[in-house]
């Protein structure tokens, strides 16, 4: 694992939505970008790497508390997109 690069996202202070971050999750894309095998990606986020393997082998898909939980680990702030019909309200 390397600890530089995951200082180095979480320094980055990103922002996504859900959605983004649930693609980056499923396509394994932020994992790697890691350089973490499964194993120690589940870790970092408190999941069994089996979770992490189901999710990116398409046989599940992320729970919010996954998401909100590699949000918090990595500090990925989470944006929600105001939309012309939640302006209305």
């Amino acid at each position: 694992m390397s600890n530089e690069t995951v200082k180095k996202v979480m320094a980055e202070k990103r922002r996504m939505t859900i959605g983004q971050l649930t693609d980056q999750l499923v396509s394994g894309a932020l994992r790697r970008e890691l350089g973490m095998d499964k194993t120690e990606f589940a870790t970092l986020v408190s999941v069994m790497r089996s979770t992490i393997r189901r999710i990116e082998g398409l046989e599940a898909t992320p729970r919010i508390g996954l998401i909100f939980n590699t949000a918090a680990v990595l500090r990925i702030g989470i944006d929600f997109p105001i939309t012309e019909e939640s302006e209305k309200r």
